[in-house]
């Protein structure tokens, strides 16, 4: 049973205290071009439309072309994050005596902020799929094991970049840069990378250039002379693969906007159940929208 510990309080005696909450992640995938769906109550198809064939010379015989449909699944998990709540457990304690004890709303809205940031740092990216599973990363599969999943499968061939440094962390990207398509060069794309990465190449590109790399006007980390912007990712944590594609392509499915939560007053103390469906999908991984690096 789960409730308020409080062993690491100080005995002695005080007079007032000051009441704070451990600093988290913040949810901002939408910021960084990933498409949340919502209301995704069942498997979900991402459908994609290809017209087959090509434009040919003129010729009054008839050339009928068809059209190719090809989908991928967006699948969603529910997720708990369980609280207990016992006031008892503060009696004689100094909280009891300060203004907002119980803190039941406090505990609950921090319950609420580390259950999202434990899904950044561990469902989003490198999380793994098992129903019997007891932490974050056991909810879906993240990004990251997509990823791998269909490079195992020779589904994505990826650029060959070997390790990343910080003397090389520029060569490197525009190596995926050069690689990615003009279709992605047309339209702008991001380039996930993990926060190591973005300092190997800060650090590379001033060694190259006598000044710093900093956001551009638009607040992102925009390539030299390139339609794409580096956008590290907290999901990546100290991965090493860089994921070249367009807006939106990347998508986080759920349930409902967010959490739920279902508090049940039971006997003197609170019981609460927070719930967040999610599941992660790409929903294109053909060669003229998808490039990454051979590094995970």
């Amino acid at each position: 049973m789960a409730t308020h510990t409080t062993s690491a309080l100080t005995t002695a005696f005080i007079e007032g205290a000051d009441v704070f909450a451990k600093q988290v992640l913040g949810w901002d995938i939408r910021n960084a071009g990933i498409e949340v769906r919502t209301n995704v109550k069942a498997p979900q198809a991402l459908t994609k439309l290809t017209a087959d064939g090509s434009p040919r010379p003129y010729r009054i015989t008839e050339d009928y072309n068809g059209v190719t449909w090809a989908d991928r699944i967006l699948t969603v998990y529910q997720a708990k994050y369980d609280m207990q709540l016992d006031p008892e457990d503060l009696r004689n304690k100094y909280l009891a005596t300060l203004p907002g004890a119980p803190f039941e709303q406090f505990s609950v809205q921090q319950g609420a902020k580390q259950f999202l940031d434990a899904i950044t740092r561990s469902s989003l990216g490198a999380g793994v799929r098992n129903a019997s599973g007891t932490a974050a990363a056991d909810l879906w599969d993240g990004f990251l094991t997509i990823i791998a999943a269909e490079i195992t499968a020779t589904n994505v061939t990826p650029v060959a970049t070997g390790a990343i440094t910080s003397a090389n962390a520029v060569t490197k990207v525009e190596q995926l840069s050069d690689a990615c398509d003009q279709v992605m060069h047309q339209q702008g794309f991001n380039i996930y990378c993990s926060y190591d990465i973005v300092n190997k190449y800060r650090i590379h590109y001033r060694s190259l250039n006598g000044y710093g790399f900093n956001k551009s006007e638009s607040g992102g980390y925009q390539l030299d002379g390139v339609n794409a912007r580096l956008v590290p990712q907290a999901w990546m944590g100290t991965s090493q693969r860089l994921i070249a594609t367009l807006p939106n392509n990347l998508v986080f499915g759920t349930d409902i906007d967010g959490i739920s939560f279902h508090p049940t007053p039971y006997l003197n103390y609170l019981k609460v159940r927070q719930l967040m469906a999610g599941g992660c999908q790409i929903k294109d991984i053909d060669a003229n929208v998808f490039k990454v690096n051979d590094q995970a």
